[in-house]
């Protein structure tokens, strides 16, 4: 089936086809999988949140936790 996508700039366009030639495949393939990728990847974002890389080192975590606890302390929470 030829499909024509309308308002691509011509950039993307040369990446695209730049992209599809380092891995060897045709256009159409390409795509297909650059659609299945996309999907996989959206279909659990919190899969990014709770298993991607942490932006807090031990030591920081901690250092927060003994504040926390501080605070607490201090105005009588539980």
């Amino acid at each position: 089936m030829e499909t024509c996508i309308r308002n691509i700039k011509e950039e993307d366009w040369k990446d695209f086809k730049s992209e599809a030639a380092k891995k060897g495949m045709p256009l159409g393939d390409f795509f297909s999988e650059l659609l299945r990728e996309h999907k996989k990847a959206s279909k659990d974002p919190w899969n990014k949140i709770l298993k991607g890389k942490r932006t807090l080192n031990k030591k920081t975590l901690d250092k927060i936790k003994a504040v926390h606890e501080e605070f607490r302390r201090d105005f009588r929470f539980r």
